[in-house]
């Protein structure tokens, strides 16, 4: 009965042992990959160009002008003048629009809508390595034995053991190296 007591004891403290080792140790895939995406707005110059020719066909405009702003009217009237109203395509390399030109031969209004295209997404990506890790581990055993061995994991990959033991029945050292794979 005592000797059962020992081995059930050896057995309990191994688990206790074994478990709080694998506590230090690295899952294969403890810490997934970071990714950061963020988007800039930057100030960007783009040079705009008329889109296929000048256009020439205008349509007619009644607009009154007063010192702050310009009024179109529907109909014409004792305050308005007649004005060529011009809608002209431009692009550029990022942007694309429609410039809205208001004229009599002078310059009366000018408006221009423009979309752009452009974003700047950086993306920065964060590895996480698995590292490589020395341990002490102290062991007995029910066959009367003690040994202090030192295992390496390199990156979680392969497990090398190597240690010095004392066979206490027989009154012998001994030596013994081991090599471990992860299974899961």
């Amino acid at each position: 009965m005592k000797n059962l007591r020992e081995r059930s004891i050896c057995v309990a403290i191994g688990i206790v042992l074994c478990l709080f080792l694998m506590h230090f140790c690295e899952g294969r895939n403890a810490k997934e990959d970071k990714v950061v995406i963020k988007v800039k707005v930057v100030k960007v110059n783009d040079t705009l160009r008329v889109k296929g020719g000048v256009t020439t066909k205008f349509k007619n405009v009644y607009v009154r002008k007063t010192d702050t702003s310009i009024v179109y009217l529907d109909k014409p009237d004792s305050t308005s003048i007649c004005a060529n109203y011009y809608e002209q395509p431009i692009v550029g390399k990022r942007s694309n629009g429609t410039a809205f030109i208001t004229t009599t031969g002078e310059l009366i209004d000018f408006k221009a809508i423009i979309e752009c295209t452009d974003t700047i997404k950086e993306t920065t990506i964060t590895k996480y390595r698995d590292r490589s890790r020395l341990f002490l581990s102290p062991s007995y055993n029910t066959n009367n034995q003690i040994n202090l061995g030192v295992d390496w994991n390199l990156k979680n990959k392969v497990l090398l053991k190597g240690g010095v033991g004392y066979d206490i029945n027989n009154t012998t050292p001994y030596l013994s190296i081991g090599l471990g794979i992860p299974i899961f």
